[in-house]
Parts: C-alpha cells; structure tokens; sequence
C-alpha cells in the first residue's frame, strides 16, 4: 500500500489538531498516511499553563465557549469531558473602566439605556442605531468606521474600542469588520441592524422559554403562564452565545492531551522549519537545519508572517500576501494577592479599559473569579493584558518594568493594598495576528497563489479563538486527505 506523507508546520492547537483529524480520519478509512509535526519550540503555541504556588496561570487563551461542535468532539475523542470545568454564573458579568469607575456592561438595551457607561447623548446616539439604514456597499469597512455609522462616536470610542482592546489587542479604525467580527456583519444584514437583531433573537429566545413551560405546564397539569420570564430569558440568551468552559489542569490540557494522543513519533519540538520548496520529484520538501524531508502535502499552521518566509521561494505572491498581515505584541501579567488584600469584590468575569482612560493596560481578568481552584484558598488572581497595536513600546519593557506598571495601574481600581504575594509574567512580542482592513482578501490571494498541497490554518487564517483553530482544523484535514487521494505519492514512497 502507498504511503502518504504530510508535514505539519507549527504545533499550536491548530496544528496538532489538524494532525489528529488526519491520524483519526485516514485510520477509519484504512488510508495509509504519515503526519509529521514540526515545532520550533513546545507544543502548544499560544495556549500554555503555568502551575506555580497554587496559581494557575494562562500565558494565552483563558477558556473556550462551549457552542462550537468541533471542539466539543475533540474534548470527547481525547476523554476530556470529564475534565472540563465551567466558568461560574457570575463571571457573565463584564465590567469596563470609565473615569477610574468600573462599571458593569448591561446587556438588557433598557438597562444599557440608564448606564453611566455613556453620556446621555452618548446613550441616545446608540438607540438611533435602530433607525440606520444597513450598509450595502463593497467597502470593507473598519470596526470603527461600522461604529460611528451605526452607534455613534462616543460608543465606538468607549465600548467598542475596549472590546476590540481586549479580544484582538487591535485598533477598531484598522481591523476589518467583516474579517474580525463576520457574524456582526452578518447580523447587520440579515435583520437590519444590531438592536433589531438582538430584538428578534430576545424574541426567539422568549418562544423557546414559554414552549418550554407549556410542556412542562402539561406534563405537571401546573399552567405557569402569568410567571415573568425576563431572568430565564436572560439566562437563556447568555446560554446560546456559549458558557465558557476550560479544564481541571488549565487549556494546557487541551494541547498537552492531543501530544499524547499523537505520540512522539509524530512531533519534533526545538526543530525550526526554514522553507518549503519543492522536491526532485515535483512534490514538497521542507527544510528545517540539516534535515530535510520529502512530502505529498504540507499544512503552514504557523502565524502569517512566519508562513511567508517558509514559502518565499515557493510561492513568492503568497508570501507577499502573508507577510502583510501584521502581528500585535501582547504580554500578560499574573498577580496574586490574599483576598483580605483586595477591596473590589471580584464577582465577574473581569474588566476592560478603552483607550480614553489613558491606561496601557488592556484590561484585567479576574481569574480566581470565573474558575474553580485557579489560586490558593484565601487568594485571588488577577491576569492583566499590557501591549497591543496601540502600544508597541511595550515589547521593550522589562518583566519588571511590566509588573511595576500592571501594579500602578491596577492598584487604585481595585482597592488593592499592599504587594502581591505572587507575580508571573509571560511574554508574546507576536502575539494575537491583526485582521485589518483588506484582511480576507490577502488570505484568498495567498491561498490561490499556493500550490495545490500547500495548506494553510492557524490563529492567523482561522479565526483568533480556540474554538476558530478546532473548527477549522476539521475542515483542512478533509482538504488534505481529498488532496492526497488524487495525487501519486512523494518520491513514490511506499509502506
């Protein structure tokens, strides 16, 4: 039987990933292939625990929701539903810094309305959202250009801005819309506008809620129509945009399980691919140091800009494409404290700060707060995100200077007294890829630009989260097998 061989560059979550679905799909269907895993550092990318003191800390991703099916499968084919752990209720609660003041963000529209978030005119603006007419043009608008055309300037500056801060490290007047935040692009069109999409989803929540009580009302003959249905609708909406959820032993977990699962005979680590060019034989060789190997398919999940300079001399136009997407450094201090120590009562998710507030970091997450067992009893733990496209010049900071400025920072919004009993840092001067304007369209052109077996997926092409890289890992490992039907085998390798 032929042997086919695959070269998976970058052993993030996507890579690994895309590795399993590969092993596990071509192993049902008794199609003979290789997978090879190459990583220039630890498996694991962006996503990595640290376990120090008690405290568990996240270099990266701090959770995943749990409405994407991809990952929900990957959890049950690695055994780790048992192992995940859900965020409490009260981390639902999102808070953002204004004038030095948390406030907390209503998602209720009558509440939002009351909020000091915004100025009255401010608040005002936003509910003309309503009445504005969807874009229909081609323009790939910014997220700030979508915010000022349909809630306003002040909600752009404020909220917007904080979210973009916290999600993407980005600036909302250079990140696409369409690229960033699709499904909002999508809601605008489909039903008109954001506060009419929301409406109609209310309202389908509301559907669902009392069909629910009729059924139950007759299995118990107990009508319990009259009962106010608002704080089941609210938990209800919460619901279907996904309860986070992450791991007893961290997202490190996740990473770490899918290594085991693969087996070392599938993973380099501390190995540096430097190009992929193609073989005597016509199909793929990649070359990493000294070694070399010769292979029917090669799958980049590594970030854009280092996807480019692998394929420079391959496919120069989709180098050109790739190494135009930008990265933003981000760095994240961990800090723990005794609980005595903190005035705020940490009941939430945590807070983000715009830009307004003057502030270099990008907000804070209360960690202790959104999952079980993450510090020590009597102990809290704060993750606060410093650096992002706004603020380059934090890559030069030393981990001291970082913490000395978390701590300025943090200290007089939470009512912090004294030093933290722990401090941890962890650095990614390329962290979080930038999806600005224009954004889709360099990936197609880079994806048409490459060779038929050249792949591409990872937190640069797929989507940000987690649950983007899982999702899309399932879809490219199909395209590598469909691939590798139609092809003859690299060098006519056999088993």
């Amino acid at each position: 039987m032929t042997t086919r061989r695959v070269a998976i560059i970058g052993g993030g979550v996507a890579g690994l990933a895309t590795a399993y679905r590969i092993l596990r799909t071509a192993s049902e269907q008794s199609f003979d292939v290789q997978v090879g895993v190459v990583e220039s550092e630890r498996v694991g990318g962006k996503i990595r625990t640290d376990v120090r003191d008690g405290y568990v800390c996240e270099a990266g991703p701090n959770g995943f929701l749990d409405n994407e099916p991809a990952t929900l499968r990957l959890v049950d084919d690695l055994g780790l539903r048992d192992s995940l752990v859900r965020s409490h209720d009260s981390a639902r609660r999102r808070f953002l810094l204004r004038r030095g003041t948390l406030h907390e963000l209503e998602m209720n529209p009558v509440k939002f309305m009351r909020s000091p978030l915004l100025s009255r005119w401010g608040r005002v603006r936003a509910g003309c959202e309503f009445f504005v007419k969807p874009y229909r043009g081609d323009k790939d608008e910014t997220i700030g250009e979508f915010g000022r055309r349909r809630l306003g300037k002040e909600f752009t500056q404020v909220l917007l801005d904080s979210m973009v801060s916290g999600i993407f490290a980005g600036d909302v007047d250079r990140l696409s819309l369409r690229a960033a935040f699709p499904r909002v692009a999508e809601m605008e069109q489909k039903y008109g506008g954001l506060l009419k999409a929301l409406r109609e989803k209310r309202r389908e929540v509301r559907a669902r809620v009392l069909a629910r009580r009729a059924r139950a009302a007759n299995a118990n003959s107990n009508n319990a129509s009259g009962k106010d249905d608002a704080p089941e609708t609210e938990r209800s909406v919460a619901s279907a945009a996904g309860v986070l959820h992450s791991f007893r032993g961290g997202m490190g977990q996740l990473t770490d399980s899918l290594a085991q699962a693969l087996g070392e005979d599938h993973i380099r680590t501390n190995l540096t691919a430097s190009r992929v060019i193609r073989s005597d034989a016509g199909d793929f060789r990649v070359v990493a140091g000294a070694e070399t190997w010769d292979v029917d398919a090669v799958v980049l999940a590594v970030p854009a800009p280092v996807a480019a300079q692998l394929v420079a001399e391959l496919a120069p136009p989709a180098a050109r494409s790739l190494g135009e997407v930008s990265v933003a450094g981000v760095h994240v201090v961990c800090t723990g404290f005794s609980r005595a120590q903190v005035s705020h009562d940490l009941l939430g998710f945590g807070a983000l700060v715009p830009r307004k507030e003057h502030l270099r970091s990008l907000g804070t997450l209360w960690t202790s707060s959104i999952f079980e067992g993450r510090s020590p009893e009597g102990t809290v733990l704060l993750r606060t995100m410093v650096g992002g496209a706004h603020d380059p010049g934090a890559n030069e900071l030393t981990d001291e200077e970082l913490v000395s400025l978390v701590l300025r920072e943090i200290t007089p919004v939470y009512g912090i007294k004294g030093e933290p009993s722990f401090v941890h840092v962890a650095r990614w001067s390329a962290g979080i890829p930038q999806y600005e304007r224009g954004h889709d369209d360099r990936i197609a052109s880079a994806r048409e630009a490459l060779p038929p077996g050249v792949f591409l997926t990872g937190n640069s092409v797929a989507g940000i989260g987690v649950n983007h890289c899982v999702a899309h890992s399932e879809v490219v490992s199909s395209q590598v097998l469909e691939f590798l039907t139609q092809v003859p085998a690299a060098n006519g390798a056999t088993a």
